[in-house]
């Protein structure tokens, strides 16, 4: 049974009072025991008699029993201040309230929360009567702490001081309880911030400035990067790792982002103590008072040296690999242009040389003669396609074209091929794109005539197609043609790769690396995809803008 009222039988209780109690000891009663209950310096009687005369008279008795309840709850109350674990306060407390209740074997104290039960006799909790009073936590019944006994009277005890005994032991438990609670989530919630901070050392540089300037808070990495002690770390400002690399207008433009209460964002060049410079990807908090206004600001870096040394190191390769291209570009004009003149004078010998000898050569030297003119006409065909390809990058100037007349030109300039193939080319309705107007007719004339070149036992089959997203045309050449092995896809777009001799098929091994330059100096990729006696498709992007 659980009481309900409240019977405020203590209304002042000064623990640390030391109470006289004495009681009549002269009697010589054989019947009578005393029994000496020592609690905290203070020396408590309690006669209890076993025949039944008791030296004590009822007023006194009932004294002495409050004021060991009293004993007890102010040795509970020193245990709920030092106990951290509810195993060994419920101990602590049943030891405590064993001694309320004289004979001990006659009341058996215990304790159950949160499901666990604690009591001195575990037999105990199979007795027939208990009386407690719950353990309540923001209104709710976690536990309770009571008596159990053989005897009915303990189950219908009145509102006493007993009642008001067990109320005082569970309102401190609940407290304590609560209390406790608060610390393990504190605690778990301290050893997460650890956690974060230990992570943040091991990666993240962490300042914590003051809104004029000054570092208060430092970590262990900005120490360790720096080479500067926390101690000569706190008190200054950031100009102690200045480098002076980055111009005022840098330094003036971040603390006027940030003093406006908004996040910075950037990299920063810095000096560490040792005068050796390090590189931190920053990112500067504000944090703001109630009227908007920044107190202090929390800067999270990464160092991030060894990237912009690799940057600069890769920038400088470009560059010089753009310098060594232009030159290689140049020297390859200067040399197909050049080429140009002597072999055209070669040729016109050659055919001079067989107009006026002609009845003077026998049939071998005529085919020497032949051998000679369409050698020189293949020598012509590759220094204009290897001069082709050295002008690529030279035009950067980049206009509208309607890619649907830029077609129908290039049929009509291949429109014999065709006829003699008896191809059929369809399309697709194509859009208007920027780009370098002769550029584009190279690209498209080189993917058509692959098509036709390499064409199958049936007439040649082709479609031009189009696609788009929001960022580019994705153009196609699709064709029923010999096919490509999977193993040469990539390898065809290279200068003088050829799959075939010259015998079978005619050409110089430049006309796809044309192509391939074409589309990546318009910044776009080109693709292919075949099946050997199926067919191919070649795919290239042109951004839309």
């Amino acid at each position: 049974m659980n009481a309900q009222k409240e019977f405020r039988w203590i209304e002042k209780f000064y623990p640390d009072a030391l109470w006289n109690v004495t009681a009549d000891q002269g009697a010589n009663s054989k019947e009578e025991s005393n029994v000496n209950i020592k609690m905290h310096g203070t020396q408590f009687v309690s006669s209890v008699s076993c025949g039944g005369n008791s030296y004590l008279e009822p007023a006194e008795i009932k004294t002495h029993a409050q004021l060991i309840k009293l004993s007890c709850l102010y040795e509970i109350s020193r245990v709920m201040l030092t106990a951290c674990a509810v195993d060994d306060l419920c101990q602590q407390l049943i030891e405590h309230m064993r001694f309320a209740w004289l004979p001990c074997d006659r009341i058996f104290p215990f304790v159950e929360i949160d499901g666990r039960y604690f009591a001195a006799n575990q037999s105990a909790r199979s007795l027939a009567y208990q009386y407690s009073m719950p353990i309540t936590v923001d209104g709710i019944t976690v536990g309770q702490v009571g008596v159990s006994s053989k005897d009915i009277n303990v189950a219908t005890w009145p509102e006493n001081e007993d009642t008001a005994f067990l109320r005082n032991i569970a309102q401190d438990f609940g407290s304590w309880w609560q209390r406790n609670k608060l610390i393990t989530v504190q605690n778990l919630l301290l050893n997460d911030v650890r956690i974060i901070e230990d992570a943040f050392n091991a990666h993240a540089i962490v300042a914590i400035t003051e809104k004029s300037g000054k570092i208060r808070y430092v970590n262990k990495k900005f120490c360790s990067v720096s080479k500067y002690s926390a101690d000569e770390l706190i008190g200054q400002d950031h100009r102690i790792v200045n480098s002076g690399y980055h111009p005022q207008e840098f330094m003036s433009d971040l603390w006027a982002t940030i003093t406006k209460g908004n996040v910075w964002r950037g990299e920063i060049k810095n000096r560490a103590k040792d005068g050796t410079y390090y590189w931190v990807d920053t990112t500067i908090v504000p944090f703001l008072d109630d009227n908007g206004v920044p107190y202090q600001y929390v800067g999270i870096r990464t160092e991030v040296t060894n990237y912009k040394q690799l940057e600069q190191k890769m920038e400088e390769q470009v560059t010089e690999l753009a310098r060594s291209n232009d030159e290689l570009e140049q020297f390859a004009y200067v040399v197909t242009h050049d080429l140009q003149e002597p072999l055209r004078a070669i040729n016109s010998f050659v055919q001079l040389l067989k107009k006026y000898c002609d009845h003077q050569l026998d049939e071998r030297a005529n085919d020497l003669i032949s051998h000679a003119v369409a050698g020189t006409g293949r020598m012509q065909m590759l220094i204009d396609d290897l001069l082709t390809y050295a002008q690529v990058n030279a035009n950067k100037t980049l206009n509208e074209i309607d890619c649907e007349q830029l077609l129908r030109n290039v049929l009509t300039d291949l429109s014999v091929v065709i006829s003699e193939c008896k191809a059929i080319v369809t399309h697709d309705k194509l859009p208007v794109v920027n780009g370098i107007r002769f550029q584009f007719i190279q690209l498209f004339t080189n993917l058509i005539n692959n098509a036709l070149k390499f064409r199958g036992n049936q007439p040649p089959r082709i479609h031009i197609g189009i696609e788009e997203n929001q960022r580019e045309w994705i153009f196609s050449v699709t064709d029923n043609g010999i096919g490509i092995e999977e193993q040469y896809l990539e390898r065809i777009f290279r200068v003088f790769q050829r799959l075939h001799s010259r015998r079978e098929y005619a050409g110089t091994g430049i006309g796809l690396a044309i192509c391939k330059k074409v589309v990546e100096h318009h910044g776009g990729k080109i693709w292919v995809k075949s099946m050997p006696n199926v067919g191919s498709s070649f795919y290239f992007t042109v951004p839309r803008n």
